[in-house]
């Protein structure tokens, strides 16, 4: 039976329940109900996938937690898969086994290729389905706030553009054109305007990519600055955290939540924003203070919000954000469907097979 490493996440269990008969009952179960939604029938789904697997399946899956971890398993496995945690020459030098490095993202800066290359172990790298659907949310955001859809929704009808406010007057179409004619102020264009992005790992750069498709300018802020050329092969800019806030039009929070970054939006913050521009969340809620949010909302600081993230899930009946007619709130789904996560697992694992298939190893 093979041994494969897997660093840990809620996310990456998966690849213990696909493979590892000794999952608990328990664990099968709560993934079955998570992806409920979509595939509707969890066991056939994998009862599919195991069949393409011969050389994986079944396997003794490690999850790890810390590096530490890792190198401890690493002296029995055949394949090592990370997301964060180091593989470099001192812990290739534990692992005569390992014949592949799985990297769960595009971003392997944490797997030394070159030292992977000089001992024969085959390196691989993943897009994510699932931070493809995350940039594309955060951009749906950007836009629905840029064209006002939370309130614009439904008011088609000279009634509901009354109870909204908007009471219908047409417009002399003998020498003008009739478009809004709910006359809607303050709508945006997107392209031209500036988007700063608070952290700039996978699905920051997904959205760099669908934003400058937008015509926007882009900047981003994270602790280690990227190089020259590979800002350049982005489209990117640098800029401190004050600048990266006083210069976004649109502001995306893509940092994780640490207690480094709980709170991290706060007040002084969100003060450096200009006047009238937005705040967009997919991250996680605790990034930005919910008091020091709703006070930029109420003093006009921010036109308006949107947030993928709540300060709790499903969030009370009395949450304040709730009032703001500028503010858009969705049920943490930026993932999209179940069949993201399941397809990127998929993806990977069948890539593996191929690789356990063409370097014959036979498990150890």
């Amino acid at each position: 039976m093979r041994k494969i490493v897997v660093e840990e996440d809620r996310v990456l269990r998966l690849i213990q329940v696909i493979l590892d008969p000794s999952a608990t009952p328990e664990r099968v179960a709560a993934f079955a109900d998570f992806n409920s939604t979509d595939p509707p029938d969890f066991g056939a789904w994998l009862t599919d996938l195991r069949a393409l697997l011969p050389a994986l399946y079944p396997a003794q899956v490690q999850l790890v937690g810390s590096q530490e971890e890792l190198n401890k398993h690493l002296t029995a496995c055949d394949v090592a898969i990370v997301e964060s945690l180091r593989v470099g020459a001192e812990e290739l030098a534990l692992a005569p086994n390992l014949t592949l490095v799985q990297n769960f993202g595009t971003v392997a800066d944490n797997v030394d290729a070159p030292a992977c290359e000089r001992k024969g172990i085959a390196t691989r790298t993943l897009r994510r389905r699932t931070n493809i659907a995350m940039g594309e949310h955060t951009m749906m955001l950007v836009l629905a706030l840029a064209k006002r859809l939370a309130l614009i929704n439904g008011l088609v009808t000279k009634d509901r553009l009354a109870a909204a406010g908007y009471a219908f007057r047409p417009y002399d179409s003998q020498h003008t054109a009739k478009a809004n004619f709910g006359r809607i102020p303050d709508l945006r264009t997107l392209h031209g305007t500036t988007l700063g992005l608070l952290g700039f790992g996978e699905i920051g750069r997904e959205v760099a990519t669908l934003a400058r498709a937008f015509g926007m300018r882009v900047m981003y802020h994270k602790r280690n600055r990227l190089d020259a050329t590979q800002e350049a092969a982005l489209g990117v800019s640098y800029y401190s955290f004050d600048e990266l806030f006083a210069s976004s039009d649109y502001l995306s929070v893509h940092v994780p939540l640490s207690e480094e970054t709980r709170n991290l939006v706060g007040e002084a913050a969100l003060s450096r924003m200009r006047r009238g521009a937005y705040l967009v969340n997919t991250s996680r809620a605790e990034i930005v203070n919910h008091e020091a949010l709703l006070g930029a909302l109420n003093s006009g600081r921010l036109a308006g919000a949107g947030l993928d993230v709540l300060y709790q899930e499903p969030a009370p009946e009395h949450e304040p954000l709730l009032a703001f007619d500028n503010v858009i709130l969705t049920p943490h789904l930026g993932g999209a469907s179940r069949r993201n996560g399941l397809d990127d697992a998929r993806e990977m694992l069948l890539a593996i097979e191929a690789h356990l298939q063409r370097s014959g190893r036979p498990a150890q």
